[in-house]
């Protein structure tokens, strides 16, 4: 793991190929044990690893969602202004980070919350006088604010872990806040419904527009921390209460009329749904009764199962929830955060150790594979303790960055390196592609772009072939880690010349061909240093040369009289790179 933070910016390579009418430049990133975020070398290669299908396509993906919680703001309140603003970028910016499309928001207190609290707590203000976000500019709305000035276009989808305290009976504490059930009466229903409403009113009009809106976190189970029942749920003591539903009724009779009369641009998403008990219940009730005015289903931990039936009935389908790790409830107990892994709990602290990151691939893995459009991170920040407010069951959880309070230190956990590998490069709109061999996801951008993800199981580094779009680009992936290709379009190519011609490539640029060679003419002598190569179609360098500082001119005089066809001269020089197509006459 790496401390302290460093922006990696992505090294271009040399190697471009042409398949299938659209010019592609294959770069390689990968990341190994202690060794994240490195810029890997592509050559050419030939039996495929890992095979990428254009013509299997599947689910449009609409990006990660990562979750605001008060304790991660707390967190990063603990790093200097330089490493905090650090930190927010590696979250969010598209270019340098994960660049998260998502961000999920806590309607009240969550169980990363600093303290129990909903947006009104005065006893029977069912017209909502008393609602206020007064809590919510101390931690929350700072938080979302700094990722706003990072991504302006990020979007929004909310939901509650328990309604105003009032609102419910049974509560499992004396405050009210954790467990107990919603009141099934049309008073509190319909002053739930205005809740929720105001909670998107108010974050609008403090430029937070709310995308989406979920009725309740996990309904299906009450918890010693924040939470509700709406009918069926296990309780704490893990005790089933299998009475009747009444969500369904709630989003139906209250949720939907509430919401298209006061916030008609706010979607209606079901859910989130978590204990697979009665998950289906819940959504077979509510797509009978409401399914129209639903957009999408929210589901996490055990339901991976219904994404395909829920997918194929037109809905969207969001995994809310990314699992936290290290859980408690097994016996086999960690020493410490280096033997701490997915079958043993380490009490003293979270881990955030390379085991969670390789657990999150396969999480991810499973449940894009499953066919889900937006897949949510839990607690993007937390300190390195990782606790929450649930006092009664310890639970030192992983975030994808930690803070060490005491040393105001912030470390890049590998699971955040697992996430970026596939957010900073897979865009909303990409359409997700088939994959043979390998431990690998794949996804064809809206700009043409294919990008292939994939870990390497073995203890050792591995060199990985991938047949994509009719190229074979091969690279070496650390054992135990991952790597992302991406085969970019070259957007710089101009029309291409014969070896009797020349083109002007703008701005100085011009190559001349000749049956010896060709002759580059750069723009300026003040330009300084850099490369141009000549490349063929299969990625073979047929010839590099460095461009020496105050160069004006580099003549590529390798004869080419058994290299026919269309060539690449890549050309890297002040700062810009230019691509022009050769035709070489045999």
């Amino acid at each position: 793991m790496k401390r302290v933070p460093v922006q990696v910016s992505a090294v271009l390579l040399a190697l471009s190929v042409v398949a299938y009418g659209v010019e592609l430049r294959p770069e390689v990133f990968v990341s190994g044990k202690d060794n994240y975020w490195q810029t890997g070398e592509v050559t050419d290669g030939s039996s495929a690893t890992v095979t990428v299908n254009e013509s299997q396509k599947y689910q449009e993906w609409h990006g990660f969602a990562g979750t605001f919680n008060e304790a991660g703001w707390d967190a990063l309140s603990a790093l200097s202004a330089s490493d905090r603003d650090s930190a927010i970028k590696l979250l969010f910016d598209a270019e340098d980070g994960i660049g998260f499309t998502w961000g999920r928001i806590p309607i009240g207190a969550s169980d990363y919350a600093l303290v129990r609290y909903t947006l009104n707590e005065t006893a029977d203000d069912t017209g909502m006088e008393h609602f206020s976000l007064e809590r919510d500019e101390n931690y929350l709305i700072p938080y979302i604010k700094a990722a706003q000035a990072v991504k302006s276009d990020i979007r929004f989808w909310a939901s509650p872990w328990t309604p105003p305290t009032w609102m419910k009976s049974g509560a499992a504490s004396s405050d009210g806040f954790d467990g107990g059930v919603m009141r099934n009466e049309p008073k509190y229903l319909r002053a739930n419904a205005l809740y929720l409403a105001r909670f998107v009113e108010e974050y609008t009009a403090k430029g937070i527009p709310i995308d989406a809106i979920c009725p309740q976190n996990e309904p299906g189970y009450t918890q010693n921390y924040p939470s509700c029942g709406w009918g069926i749920y296990r309780t704490p003591d893990n005790t089933n209460i299998n009475g009747t539903e009444y969500l369904s009724d709630f989003v139906k009779d209250y949720m939907v009329p509430t919401m298209q009369t006061r916030c008609p641009e706010t979607d209606i998403w079901f859910g989130t749904l978590s204990n697979d008990t009665y998950a289906s219940t819940y959504w077979n009730a509510a797509k009978s009764k409401a399914g129209q005015n639903i957009k999408a289903v929210g589901l996490q931990w055990n339901n991976s199962s219904m994404v395909a039936g829920i997918a194929n009935d037109g809905y969207l389908v969001i995994q809310s929830e990314h699992q936290c790790g290290n859980y408690p409830w097994l016996s086999a107990r960690a020493n410490s955060r280096a033997d701490a892994n997915r079958d043993n709990f380490l009490q003293s602290m979270a881990p955030n150790n390379h085991a969670y990151g390789e657990e999150s691939w396969d999480l991810i893995v499973k449940w894009i594979k499953a066919g889900v459009n937006v897949y949510s991170a839990w607690n993007m920040v937390l300190d390195t303790k990782g606790l929450n407010l649930d006092d009664i069951r310890i639970w030192p959880q992983n975030a994808l960055l930690a803070v060490d309070k005491q040393a105001h230190g912030l470390e890049v956990t590998p699971a955040y390196y697992v996430f970026r590998h596939i957010g900073q490069y897979v865009k909303p709109g990409a359409i997700r592609l088939g994959t043979q061999g390998g431990d690998a996801l794949a996804f064809l951008n809206t700009d043409s772009s294919i990008i292939t993800i994939l870990f390497n199981s073995n203890q050792q580094q591995s060199q990985v072939t991938v047949s994509v779009n009719g190229q074979h680009p091969q690279f070496t992936v650390p054992g135990r880690g991952w790597a992302t290709l991406c085969m970019r379009p070259i957007v710089s190519t101009k029309r291409g010349i014969s070896s009797n011609q020349s083109v002007d490539y703008g701005k100085g640029l011009k190559v001349s061909g000749s049956r010896n060679g060709y002759k580059v003419a750069l723009p300026s002598s003040s330009m300084g240093a850099g490369r141009i190569e000549l490349v063929t179609l299969t990625g073979r360098v047929l010839e590099s040369k460095a461009i020496p500082q105050g160069s004006r001119e580099v003549v590529l005089d390798k004869r080419l009289t058994s290299t026919a066809g269309l060539l690449l001269v890549r050309v890297v020089h002040g700062g810009e790179t230019r691509t022009a197509r050769l035709f070489n006459a045999h």
